[in-house]
């Protein structure tokens, strides 16, 4: 879309914009369509294709307003981090915030960010907000290991585990991945 919208045309493909994230954020990117946004949005279906060239743009969009809330709430969690050196398994429950998210623990949760990462292979359009998403978080991350003594740890090999063990426990559905990631963190650290 590159016309110039009105007050009421941005508000409507804001509205758009933060349906779609919501239905990606809950089920992933296939569950992003033209007709699920526009019924979930309340509007009519042509209001998807007026806002949005293509289903692609839509999804980076959407996308992209879930990143920038999630960067959000775990810049604002780091900052709020007291300085003191923690014990490797507190520290390996904020290292799973920063990477997972904060709150986030139900394996749909998880299953639905994976996908999100998957999902570049077919949509690469998100690739470069996926990138741009994983160099903040290990700024985030090199913050957060600061703040807790622990400065040395290699921010990439954590995120490797975690990566490791959802993807393990979301195989085996037995709903331990959090639990896993942090078990992980935990052994590396210690």
């Amino acid at each position: 879309m590159t016309a110039k919208l009105t007050a009421k045309g941005e508000a409507r493909r804001s509205a758009i914009i933060e349906t779609a994230a919501a239905l990606v954020s809950a089920a992933g990117p296939d569950a992003l369509s033209h007709r699920a946004v526009a019924s979930a949005a309340g509007l009519p279906l042509a209001a998807t294709t007026y806002y949005f060239d293509s289903l692609d743009d839509l999804l980076v969009a959407a996308v992209g307003r879930i990143l920038q809330g999630e960067r959000e709430q775990v810049d604002r969690a780091v900052a709020a981090l007291p300085r003191r050196t923690r014990s490797a398994a507190a520290t390996a429950e904020h290292v799973v915030d920063v990477v997972l998210g904060p709150g986030r623990t139900g394996d749909g949760e998880l299953h639905s960010l994976y996908e999100r990462f998957l999902a570049c292979g077919r949509y690469p359009g998100l690739r470069p907000l996926l990138r741009e998403a994983r160099a903040r978080i290990d700024v985030a991350l090199a913050e957060l290991l600061e703040r807790s003594g622990r400065p040395a740890a290699d921010g990439a090999t954590l995120i490797l585990l975690i990566d490791g063990s959802v993807i393990s426990a979301l195989v085996e559905g037995d709903g331990s991945a959090r639990r896993r990631a942090e078990a992980a963190v935990t052994a590396a650290l210690g």
